[in-house]
């Protein structure tokens, strides 16, 4: 019986069933303001749906995307380690809803457990991968490849092969200008790979996608799994890599 859809809430859970008690449910939705950077953290969010942007906002009012956050990770682990405040910006970007736990019983709970300690430094490892391989994605990909691995970094982290995305909000995560993610769709579809209407993509051919994916998409997959391979919990089956990272639309 699973305690909890946010996988490590739900491992979690299992070794310590007192966490029941300390939650709360919370909602979010496109735009919601989760953590700023700066910001003490007195809670610590556990995504079961939707997902959550870390970004960069930048003077000019723009933001840039540097990891997302879904159902296999949380926002605000740092409280595990006595970060008293949080060092980016959480923003809600698909709509969802999860729970949230006060971040000194967050605390209580990793002195007491190991495991729990152990899981929780693999995921600010994994915040902390992302971020590196978007700085690198964003100054040397071409903008097909680096779609191609968003969508496929998303729906690793929904769980879900359609989601909601408006050309303005892909061009922002992405740092780029909504007539480049126009055209770029268009040619995901006409290839087969996706479906977009209305604001919904929806993933048609997955590997063809990764084929499609620049060199991100196979290289974050497996970060996570070698990070998440050492852990007593839960670890996602492995997900079929692209046969080639390098190809480009």
């Amino acid at each position: 019986m699973a305690y909890s859809q946010n996988s490590v809430l739900d491992t979690i859970s299992r070794l310590d069933r007192r966490v029941q008690s300390r939650l709360r449910p919370f909602t979010f939705k496109r735009g919601d303001l989760l953590a700023e950077i700066g910001q003490s953290i007195d809670e610590v969010f556990f995504p079961e749906s939707g997902l959550i942007s870390v970004v960069v906002p930048l003077n000019s009012g723009d933001v840039v995307e540097t990891a997302i956050i879904g159902h296999r990770g949380l926002l605000g682990g740092g409280a595990a380690f006595g970060e008293p405040s949080f060092v980016h910006t959480g923003v809600g970007q698909l709509p969802g809803s999860g729970q949230a736990m006060r971040a000194e019983h967050l605390r209580e709970i990793t002195d007491a457990h190991a495991s729990v300690r152990a899981l929780i430094f693999a995921h600010q490892q994994f915040l902390l991968a992302q971020a590196q391989q978007s700085a690198a994605c964003n100054a040397k990909h071409h903008i097909p490849g680096r779609l191609a691995t968003w969508l496929l970094r998303a729906r690793d982290a929904i769980g879900k092969d359609e989601v909601d995305l408006t050309q303005e909000f892909v061009a922002e995560m992405l740092g780029v200008q909504r007539p480049s993610v126009s055209i770029v769709a268009a040619q995901l579809q006409d290839a087969g790979l996706i479906s977009y209407s209305r604001g919904r993509v929806k993933i048609i051919d997955e590997q063809g996608l990764a084929d499609a994916a620049c060199e991100c998409h196979v290289t974050l997959r497996r970060h996570y799994q070698r990070l998440f391979a050492r852990q007593n919990g839960p670890v996602p089956a492995p997900e079929a890599l692209s046969r080639s990272s390098s190809q480009q639309l």
